[in-house]
């Protein structure tokens, strides 16, 4: 298993295989942002595992190359932090994110450029929110037949807030691209969350749709568990791990979320 693990800034333990290479730029004064450069060249899965301390920046540059397909396995926990995630795809390579954080607040850039045909990139995001978490979204169509698929789940508990801006465009002249946009935050607080979802098109020759939710578990969902004999506490706490855990296929990821929701609802 290929893992890389960041403590704050700093790239402290790299476990990869040959055909996976990395390069740490570490920040040189007190406000440049360290970077790290991942360039997949062969199929493959990769975990990071990221923590935060206080005002943590980091950029990370994913460069996959033609022909690959990459799962990225991402969990993020910790304190506070700016972190900006640029994926670059080429000619036929697929990208498979699967990330889970449960921090006390971030404000994060997520950059996808889909730049040759075929490029595709499917990213399941999953957070329970304790502060303000702000997440912005830009997915650039370079190219024809390319794909993007962006599913957000979200909780927000105590002083939790979350706001997803998710852009995605597609420039004229370009066919056969896919564009979906999925935000869905189940708010447990009396906070303000946001949800703006952003399809800036301009070709016609596109399958392009987004679908947008803030608030609580329905109340048919939760007069279906209490009819079978779950009282309220319990019905709440399965409808948010059924939420938090859909998509995710990872083992040490489905564990990290498991656990994180014992600590949170017993």
């Amino acid at each position: 298993m290929n893992k890389i693990n960041v403590v704050d800034d700093v790239l402290k333990n790299v476990n990869v295989e040959s055909d996976i290479e990395i390069e740490y730029i570490k920040k040189e004064c007190l406000f440049a942002i360290s970077e790290i450069k991942i360039n997949i060249k062969e199929s493959s899965t990769i975990t990071i595992n990221i923590k935060l301390k206080k005002d943590t920046k980091l950029n990370l540059n994913i460069n996959i190359f033609e022909d690959v397909y990459t799962k990225i396995n991402i969990i993020t926990k910790g304190n506070t932090g700016k972190i900006q995630y640029k994926y670059n795809l080429t000619n036929n390579s697929n990208c498979d994110v699967f990330k889970f954080q449960n921090i006390d607040s971030i404000k994060e850039m997520v950059v996808v450029n889909l730049n040759d045909e075929n490029a595709s990139l499917k990213y399941n995001f999953k957070t329970i929110s304790n502060n303000k978490e702000t997440y912005d979204y830009h997915i650039f169509h370079n190219s024809n037949n390319t794909s993007s698929i962006i599913k957000n789940n979200g909780v927000c508990i105590a002083d939790g807030s979350i706001i997803y801006q998710v852009s995605s465009f597609v420039p004229k002249k370009l066919k056969g691209c896919i564009v979906s946009q999925n935000n869905r935050i189940i708010n447990l607080t009396n906070n303000k969350c946001e949800i703006r979802p952003n399809l800036y098109i301009d070709t016609k020759d596109v399958d392009a749709f987004h679908s947008a939710l803030i608030g609580k578990f329905s109340d048919e969902e939760m007069f279906y568990m209490n009819s079978r004999g779950i009282d309220y506490d319990t019905a709440n706490k399965l409808l948010i791990k059924g939420f938090l855990m859909s998509d995710i296929s990872d083992s040490k990821m489905i564990k990290e979320i498991e656990s994180n929701i014992n600590k949170i609802w017993g």
